[in-house]
């Protein structure tokens, strides 16, 4: 198929330009609404058609110049050919359109809570490993929708430190036989919280004896790579060296972090959320806080004088917040269960006045709560839920599965992740009146 000149008119949730011509529906990558421009084809299903951006011939004024060079290959930041204003306009209104597709309501999105910082954001990052047929080693990202790793030497949208990491790590793998595949950091000012990947679960002394040549602290475990591992599906990992957890503060609170605990990517942002998140509890409130991971947002909770009953799934996660619970003063005010969050929550017995000033936080995986959840939540019929999401579409199905009892108060996009298309959004419940 020869290369066609398209009028893009609007843009995908993934960020992508479409365009319409003879019953056909374009989507180029790299384009931007009000555009003209050349694609060039890749692949057709139905009336569907995806391509390639070769020319911009007609620039919109919302575009901008990638200061990244590896944008146009690597899969993370697909719209920081966007400026800031309309990255922010993205999220609001594909957040906007994801919950119409899902739910049929037209609900009036806030404006989009942007982040105070546009690159060099992210405190943590996850690395792919891969060991060339000629020894060079690789250490990067794969490409949007394939497993090619783009070979990286900084991310622009990581702490600066992550540069350090990636030139250590090369010039270490590139001699030694150690296989790692995968490796998840924290950077933590300059301190550096590492779980790297092998295909033996085994690590080298060595390896954090290079660390500690650039980190003032480094907390190195290892674990053996699984099919599609992540973070939060890790097996067996274990301690190998230097302390096991990094001391950071997190917005007033003393916490102690390892490799192996869920904090939000974004901190500034996450202070923001949260602060926000607390704001809309309230005080002297039973707060049931659900997917509660390592604990922080029952900290807050409890800080402002509310009792909180916590349940999260990761058992090392729910041992982390009894911890933090006792080093902030605060375990006379949170109960911490360990389950899942639907089989637990019917269980769990309030009095009539508990109800009565009973909030729900949640804050899901990107799967979402589900149906099970949502049908726990119903029976228990709190006064206002508060729901922190990573995925659109999830938060639309749940909430949709909510609109018989509950309507929406408000509905708001974070950025938490700059120059991304991921959306973080906030949204408070309210029952309807009977």
């Amino acid at each position: 198929m020869e290369n066609k000149i398209l009028d893009v008119i609007d843009m995908s949730v993934e960020g992508e330009g479409i365009a319409r011509e003879n019953n056909l529906v374009y989507f180029i990558d790299g384009a931007v609404e009000g555009e003209k421009v050349e694609a060039e084809f890749i692949k057709q299903k139905d009336n569907l058609v995806w391509c390639k951006l070769v020319k911009v011939i007609e620039p919109s004024y919302r575009r901008a110049d990638p200061p990244c060079p590896y944008f146009e290959k690597c899969g993370g930041c697909k719209i920081m050919h966007l400026n800031n204003e309309t990255q922010a306009l993205f999220k609001m209104l594909s957040l906007k359109r994801t919950i119409k597709k899902v739910t049929n309501l037209d609900v009036d999105i806030l404006d989009t809570i942007q982040s105070p910082l546009d690159t060099r954001y992210r405190n943590s990052i996850q690395l792919k490993v891969d060991r060339n047929p000629d020894g060079n080693v690789d250490i990067g990202f794969y490409e949007s929708r394939s497993h090619n790793l783009v070979s990286i030497n900084d991310c622009l949208v990581c702490n600066e430190k992550n540069i350090d990491l990636i030139r250590i790590l090369k010039e270490y793998l590139q001699t030694s036989r150690l296989n790692v595949q995968s490796v998840f950091a924290s950077f933590w000012d300059d301190n550096l919280s590492i779980l790297v990947q092998t295909d033996d679960g085994e690590c080298e002394q060595e390896l954090y004896d290079a660390l500690i040549g650039a980190f003032n602290d480094v907390s190195l475990w290892c674990s053996k790579q699984y099919v599609a591992s992540t973070l939060l599906n890790y097996k067996e990992a274990r301690h190998f060296a230097g302390p096991e957890r990094i001391t950071i503060n997190f917005d007033g609170f003393k916490i102690e972090v390892s490799p192996l605990d869920f904090i939000q990517a974004n901190i500034e942002v996450a202070k923001i959320l949260y602060n926000e998140i607390a704001s809309k509890v309230g005080t002297n409130k039973v707060v049931l806080d659900l997917f509660s991971g390592i604990g922080i947002t029952s900290l807050k909770f409890a800080q402002n004088n509310n009792y909180v009953c916590s349940i999260e799934q990761i058992r090392n996660s729910v041992e982390s917040a009894k911890k933090l619970a006792i080093e902030n003063g605060l375990q006379d005010k949170i109960i911490q269960h360990c389950g899942d969050c639907a089989e637990i929550l019917p269980t769990l017995e309030f009095s009539e006045t508990e109800k009565q000033n009973l909030v729900v936080f949640l804050d899901p995986p990107r799967k979402g709560a589900g149906k099970a959840l949502i049908e726990a939540l119903k029976n228990l019929n709190p006064n206002t839920i508060i729901y922190m999401s990573c995925n659109p579409t999830s938060l639309a199905k749940d909430v949709r599965d909510l609109l018989d009892t509950y309507k929406i108060e408000s509905m708001q996009a974070y950025d938490m992740f700059p120059q991304t298309n991921n959306i973080e959004s906030l949204t408070v419940l309210t029952k309807k009146d009977s």
